[in-house]
């Protein structure tokens, strides 16, 4: 018997609830990964089984906690352009000067959203792992790898699409769980560095300047559309692993 999920929606769209703030913030909404949810309840259906339904309990909170670390990556981007616009209001941005807090509230926020959105991926690990390889894993490297490296054609989709942006210099994927060509961003900034941040123009004879994100070996890319390709990548990962999970539990049912 499938599950009726009607009933937990609310917890889903609580996360957005705005009743008790001023309701001057406003966050995209995503449920990328309560999508998750039909992919567990595929696996683990309502038939009254008090271990299925732990099983399923338990991947429940699991995909409840990435869903609120994707929001806690959406409200540090919301923050980004808020700080950002702010910061840059005090400057003269034919020669804007990137320093003192303004400085620290931008990098807190861009490495917030970062670190968010490698956690959101880590706990939904656990939740992809354990639908098609029934195995537990807390690391969404661990689990990319195990696809990469698995022979099942009903991965081959999945298998391609994390091959691909892997190679991918500016992809979240890539950013976040690093290659076999060099350290993902999240690791640098937890171990290593700051991101590195610096103010160019925009194009040649250009009145302003822009902010531009610096990665190694790569040209400047302009941190507003980073941000805004960072956060449909992550969204991206989600829908394809997600999709993957639900035609894989199909076909063994």
């Amino acid at each position: 018997m499938n599950r009726d999920f009607n009933f937990l929606n609310d917890e889903f769209n609580m996360v957005y609830d705005d009743w008790m703030i001023d309701g001057s913030i406003e966050i995209k909404k995503t449920y990328v990964a309560k999508d998750m949810l039909k992919s567990v309840g595929i696996k683990y259906p309502d038939v009254g089984h008090e271990e299925v339904n732990k099983k399923f309990e338990y991947l429940y909170d699991k995909t409840l906690t990435a869903h609120q670390k994707l929001l806690l990556m959406l409200f540090a981007e919301y923050n980004f352009h808020k700080v950002k616009a702010e910061f840059e209001s005090t400057q003269n941005m034919e020669f804007p000067a990137l320093y003192g807090m303004g400085n620290t509230m931008i990098l807190f926020y861009i490495e917030s959203m970062i670190l968010f959105a490698r956690n959101a991926l880590d706990v939904a690990a656990t939740v992809y792992s354990d639908l098609i390889f029934n195995k537990r894993s807390d690391s969404f490297n661990d689990f990319s790898k195990w696809v990469i490296k698995s022979n099942d054609l009903l991965l081959e989709n999945l298998k391609q699409y994390f091959k691909d942006n892997g190679e991918d210099g500016i992809s979240a994927f890539r950013l976040l769980c690093g290659s076999e060509k060099g350290r993902a961003l999240r690791d640098i900034i937890i171990h290593q560095a700051n991101v590195r941040l610096k103010y160019y123009e925009y194009k040649e004879n250009s009145e302003k300047e822009h902010l531009f994100l610096l990665l190694k070996d790569m040209e400047p890319i302009d941190l507003d559309c980073f941000v805004s390709n960072f956060v449909n990548d992550v969204e991206g990962i989600f829908y394809k692993t997600t999709l993957c999970c639900e035609k894989y539990l199909q076909n063994e049912i």
